[in-house]
């Protein structure tokens, strides 16, 4: 096969090729991963609390996302992407990370109805697959998208 290397050849496998590529992006995919449960974390908090003070679950739901989000585009920006040098205006970059957002909810959503309505799977099952399916895709339109480095262009 062309993609693997021969014996004694000095050409890495495609495997080799792929563990390389990732490595390279472990400090920021940690980052990444350390970011968004303390996003998460807010984002609970804040549900519980506005719902504590006698909110609807909804209206609790979305501002326990909106601050999650707000402080993972801070994170974002500050600890995780640090390094990218964009010529992004603000507003620009967080109407991007805002709409890669929405592109992991719609993913989680999408998995979740065919999880639960078309295969007749608990709830928490479909989210199980949602959530690693969401973040490597949310993660990934970050990374490659909203805060690529013009440099590494």
């Amino acid at each position: 096969m062309a993609s693997e290397a021969h014996p004694g050849s000095s050409e890495p496998t495609a495997c080799q090729a792929l563990m390389a590529r990732t490595a390279r992006h472990l400090p920021v995919l940690s980052r990444y991963a350390v970011a968004s449960l303390l996003a998460l974390t807010l984002d609970l908090v804040t549900l519980l609390m506005l719902r504590r003070i006698g909110l609807s679950a909804a209206t609790a739901g979305v501002g326990g996302y909106t601050a999650g989000l707000a402080l993972q585009f801070v994170l974002a920006q500050r600890i995780v992407f640090r390094d990218a040098q964009t010529n992004k205006t603000e507003a620009r970059l967080f109407a991007e990370f805002a709409a890669s957002g929405v592109v992991g909810l719609a993913m989680t959503a999408a998995i979740l109805y065919v999880a639960t309505d078309l295969a007749g799977l608990p709830a928490l099952v479909g989210k199980l697959f949602a959530v690693p399916a969401s973040f490597v895709a949310v993660f990934a339109l970050r990374h490659g998208v909203v805060f690529k480095d013009r440099a590494a262009a």
